[in-house]
This record gives C-alpha cells, sequence and structure tokens, in this order.
C-alpha cells in the first residue's frame, strides 16, 4: 500500500512535456477556484455582517467546514478511492452550480430575519462540494503528471492559492460595492463555469483501464474508518506525518487569532499594522511556493525526506519564538511591522515548504486507490483541531497574560514536541531507505 513512486506505467505515459501543460492547467483552474472561492466567502461575511449585525458573519465557514469535513470523512475518502477522479470531479462541479443556481434563486426571497435559513444549508453543501475537489485532486496528482514533477504541480498549486489570499479581500470588497452580493454570485457561477471547462481540457491517465472495475470488485474488503486504522498501522510513517501535521495546525491557531488581537489590543497599534503583518505572511507563502516550483525536478521526490522536514519545522518553532519576544518586549509600531512582520514571513514561509514537501512525499508513495481516504482523513483532522485551538487560544488570550508569551510557550512546546517525533520519524525512514 505505500510504496516507493507506484505507477511505472503511468509514468512511461506521462511525458515530461505533457506533464508541463497540465501544471499549467491546474494553475489557471486553482487560480480560478481559489481566487472566486475566497472573495465569495469574504463578501458572504460582508452580506452576513449587513444583514445581522452579527460578529460571527466571518465565522461561519470556519464552525461548518470541520463538521463537514468530519462527517463526510469516510464517504468522501471512500468515493475518490473508488471511481474515477475525473468524472468525480465533472459531476462535483455539476453539483455545485445547481447550488449556486438554487441559492441566487432564493436569495432574493430572504430578509435579514430568514437569511441564516438559507446561508447555513448552502454553506454545508458547498462544503462538502468543496471537500471533494480537494481531495479529489490530491488523489489524483499520479493521474496528471509523471513522477518528477509531483513537487512542482504542488509548488505551482500553492503559489496559485498565495497569489489568490493575497488578491481575494482586496476583490471581494470591490465587487461586493460594485454588483451587491446577488452580482457576486453569478461571477461565482460564471469562475466555476470557467474551471469546469479547463478541467475538460486536461487528461487524466489511469493505470489500467480495469481500475474502476477492480476497485468495485474490493469495495467488501473496505470498512470505512477500520480500513483507515488499519492503513496507519501497517504505514507508520504516514501516521505520524498527519500527527505531526495536526499538532502544526493546532498552534498555528495561535497566530492566526492571537496576532490580530495582541497587536490591537494588547499592544494598542492600529489595522495597518495588523495589516502590514498579514502581508508579510502573505509574501512569505508566495516566496515559498515560487521557490518550490522553480527547483528542479527530482529523480526521487522522497529523498533526505527527514533532512527537508527537519530545518523548516526548526526555523517555524524559532520564528514562533521570535514573534513572541517581540511582542513581549516592545510596543513600538516599526518594531513590531519590521521585526514581528519578518518573523511572521518566515512562519508562513516554512510552513508552505513543510506542505509542499510532505505533500510530495505523500503523493509519490501511497498508492492511487488508498491516497483519497489519506488525503481526506489529513485534511479532516486539521481542520478539525483548529476550532479546538481556537476555543483554548481565545480563552488564553483573553485572559490577561502577555500575548508575547503565549507565543514563546507555544513555540517552546512545538520545539519539543519536534524533537520527540523527529526522530522517530527518521528511524522509519531510515527502514524504508527514504530519509
Amino acid at each position: 500500500m505505500l510504496k516507493r513512486m507506484e505507477g511505472a506505467n503511468i509514468k512511461n505515459l506521462i511525458s515530461d512535456q505533457m506533464s508541463n501543460r497540465q501544471i499549467i492547467k491546474d494553475f489557471i483552474s486553482s487560480f480560478i477556484s481559489s481566487l472566486s472561492g475566497k472573495a465569495f466567502n469574504f463578501a458572504l461575511g460582508l452580506m452576513l455582517l449587513d444583514q445581522t449585525k452579527s460578529a460571527m458573519s466571518f465565522g461561519i465557514n470556519m464552525i461548518i467546514y470541520p463538521l463537514v469535513s468530519l462527517i463526510f470523512l469516510v464517504p468522501i475518502g471512500n468515493l475518490v478511492d473508488r471511481y474515477r477522479h475525473k468524472k468525480i470531479l465533472i459531476y462535483n462541479f455539476i453539483f455545485r452550480l445547481i447550488i449556486f443556481l438554487l441559492f441566487y434563486a432564493f436569495y432574493f426571497l430572504t430578509n435579514s430575519s430568514t437569511i441564516l435559513y438559507l446561508v447555513i444549508p448552502f454553506v454545508i453543501l458547498h462544503s462538502i462540494t468543496v471537500n471533494i475537489n480537494d481531495t479529489c485532486y490530491s488523489a489524483s496528482i499520479h493521474e496528471l503528471v509523471n513522477d518528477t514533477k509531483i513537487q512542482r504541480l504542488s509548488s505551482v498549486t500553492q503559489t496559485a492559492i498565495a497569489i489568490a489570499t493575497m488578491l481575494s479581500p482586496a476583490i471581494g470588497v470591490i465587487f461586493y460595492n460594485w454588483l451587491g452580493f446577488s452580482g457576486f454570485i453569478l461571477i461565482e457561477i460564471i469562475a466555476n463555469l470557467l474551471a469546469l471547462g479547463v478541467l475538460l481540457t486536461m487528461k487524466f491517465f489511469y493505470e489500467h483501464d480495469g481500475q474502476e472495475a477492480e476497485i468495485k470488485q474490493n469495495e467488501k474488503h473496505q470498512h470505512g474508518v477500520k480500513e483507515i486504522i488499519r492503513f496507519l498501522k501497517e504505514n507508520q510513517i504516514v501516521k505520524y506525518i498527519i500527527l505531526v501535521s495536526v499538532v502544526l495546525n493546532f498552534f498555528y491557531t495561535s497566530i492566526s487569532i492571537g496576532v490580530p488581537f495582541v497587536v490591537k489590543e494588547q499592544l494598542l497599534l492600529d489595522n495597518a499594522t495588523v495589516g502590514i503583518l498579514e502581508t508579510m505572511s502573505a509574501v512569505g507563502m508566495l516566496l515559498a511556493s515560487v521557490s518550490m516550483s522553480l527547483l528542479p525536478d527530482k529523480k526521487e521526490n522522497n529523498t533526505l525526506l527527514s533532512n527537508r522536514i527537519r530545518i523548516p519545522l526548526f526555523l517555524l518553532t524559532i520564528a514562533i519564538v521570535g514573534l513572541g519576544i517581540t511582542f513581549a518586549t516592545s510596543n513600538t509600531q516599526v518594531i513590531i511591522s519590521s521585526v514581528g512582520g519578518l518573523f511572521m514571513g518566515i512562519i508562513a514561509f516554512t510552513l508552505v515548504i513543510l506542505n509542499i514537501v510532505v505533500m510530495t512525499y505523500l503523493q509519490s508513495s501511497i498508492e492511487t486507490n488508498y491516497l483519497g481516504r489519506v488525503m481526506s482523513t489529513l485534511f479532516t483532522l486539521n481542520t478539525s483541531i483548529m476550532p479546538i485551538g481556537t476555543i483554548v487560544f481565545t480563552y488564553l488570550f483573553q485572559k490577561d497574560i502577555n500575548g508575547g508569551l503565549i507565543f514563546i510557550f507555544g513555540g517552546v512546546s512545538l520545539l519539543i514536541y519536534t524533537m520527540i517525533m523527529l526522530p522517530r520519524i527518521y528511524r522509519i525512514l531510515q527502514k524504508e531507505h527514504t530519509y
């Protein structure tokens, strides 16, 4: 189930030139989907804020998406592993378009007192389609490019997401003020049609023509959660990677919710300072994804995995501690913006590097017929831990505790956890000769 560079037949079918064309198409599709999706979510938050005057307006996705991911973990993972990925993605886009058309039609029948009765079911259904899309694309990477191009595809996808993240708030505000929310729904429908058009031009290479039939014959041997647990027991490296990823996401919530709070409420600085720190984070994300996409193609994507995650992990913990020290020892705008911005950039840079390296390893090593369930499990656990982290760190930040000390404690805790986990990962990789 876990093996080095599976699918030699596919590898021979997909040339470097063909892989490069697929990468360009994936960049276009990812950019359109990410930009329109993030801008739409921002506009949805603005609309709910205008209608309900609730502070929860921008948090509705953060609440619903993890719950949907957890509930549909097994069905989505099994769906992706049992059927041809292009077919799933096409039907998923069609279903999403139907959802948006219905949302547009019923939107005009609501008011401030009934809008949530429309928005909540919509967000639930939309979250399902997003989860299917993300899991399916991650599981189909062997069918899009050859093994030497996997890292580049992951890097280019991250680049598209980073650019979309930087642009989406401004675009969301501009189009929301210009066209209103109903116009924004139409823009999202057009964007999904464009992304579907790009998908239809992409070629998915399957290991053999009988893949779907064979998987269906083996359905009786699959038992949802039990199957995932058995897989993780047999593949310790995947289990440890997921454990490290979940803990990283838990501590990262302290950054995402804590930085704006500490800057405004404890350091008494303005929104411009928060904006600078967020911009530096986006720049770090973009630099990391672009840098990884420019690296030469590797014949062995798994080589020196332990070294490739060790250095970014230590840099990440140092940057979190450094950010905490900066916040704990200074309240001047220049220092917070410059030194704090540098640490925010490093944090984002290292997180993207880790994400690309780990995703490349998993996608290069796990058989395609298990990749969907593994990716679904990884995405679900990562998204599910973030609300828990949000509750924990919101409680801590609202106590009379220096926010900088919370970051320092989080960074040191993460460093200790890393020092415990890395030797175990190294030993497993050494046995597999992929270290």
